[in-house]
């Protein structure tokens, strides 16, 4: 699904990813772990071009998405992102909240098609009538649109257990609550794949565990998770790969039990000794 080709990362002079390549497939989980400042957050943040790399590839299904030439909002559109500290609207209800991106994506998406009829249509009127082009086929409207939205962001709700906060405000909920939702809103978009940024760091710890169980979830569910992360024994459990970067270079990659209780480098061997 992803392919990294020695990505590279600056800063001004600073020199954050090293040179990462890795190959993440279809189905897999994997966990990013390594201490602060390694470069684990701005590798998962290059990966949808949250920030734009300075060398090195991506390719997204084919594509190398870090080539300008690239839409890369229709890429995003398959990556979802979930963030430390939630980022979601507090002047937006949880189910304005979830229903945001697809309303907007698929309405953006109408719009054009009827702009491009209406291309077609004023084209047409200088051509024969069997040269004349067919418009293209519309098959919903705004209203459908938000109405289908709405029924999904309520179904994913239901999911979670909180269909009863969907027209309150998230600075209501608690902050497990708030990441479940963020993390709902992401799988509102259908992505192939999600994008975790230390999902837990910012909870309480009895927090995490709520969190934990519903990405637990959707790993079962087959759902391709890149997770940096500190929480290691969800590493162990959950992962079929798990990546050490320090100083912007992936030093480790291996299956859980062999990182956890055979590692080869000296750096992860002195990682995980203070860690474990």
């Amino acid at each position: 699904m992803i392919d990294v080709i020695n990505l590279e990362k600056k800063f001004g002079n600073n020199k954050v990813l090293n040179g990462i390549s890795v190959t993440i497939n279809k189905g897999d989980i994997i966990c990013v772990i390594g201490p602060s400042g390694s470069g684990k957050s701005t590798f998962l943040r290059c990966l949808n071009c949250m920030e734009d790399p300075t060398g090195g590839q991506i390719i997204f299904n084919g594509v190398d998405i870090t080539d300008f030439k690239v839409d890369i909002n229709i890429h995003r559109r398959k990556m979802g992102m979930v963030f430390q500290h939630f980022n979601l609207f507090n002047n937006k209800t949880v189910i304005q909240n979830i229903m945001l991106a697809p309303v907007y994506v698929q309405c953006q998406d109408l719009k054009k098609t009827k702009h491009k009829n209406n291309l077609i249509k004023f084209t047409n009127i200088f051509k024969s009538a069997n040269k004349k082009k067919e418009l293209l086929p519309i098959t919903t409207s705004k209203a459908q649109i938000k109405q289908e939205a709405r029924e999904q962001a309520l179904n994913l709700l239901k999911r979670i257990g909180l269909e009863d906060k969907a027209d309150v405000y998230p600075s209501t909920l608690s902050g497990g609550q708030k990441q479940r939702v963020a993390i709902i809103r992401s799988l509102a978009m259908n992505p192939e794949v999600i994008l975790f940024d230390e999902p837990t760091s910012a909870l309480d710890p009895e927090m995490v565990g709520e969190v934990l169980d519903l990405m637990k979830s959707l790993a079962q569910d087959g759902m391709t998770m890149i997770i940096v992360t500190h929480e290691m024994g969800f590493a162990k459990e959950v992962a079929n790969r798990v990546l050490f970067i320090d100083e912007g270079l992936i030093l480790e990659s291996a299956a859980p039990k062999e990182f956890f209780e055979n590692p080869k480098h000296p750096r992860l061997k002195e990682f995980l000794s203070k860690v474990l």
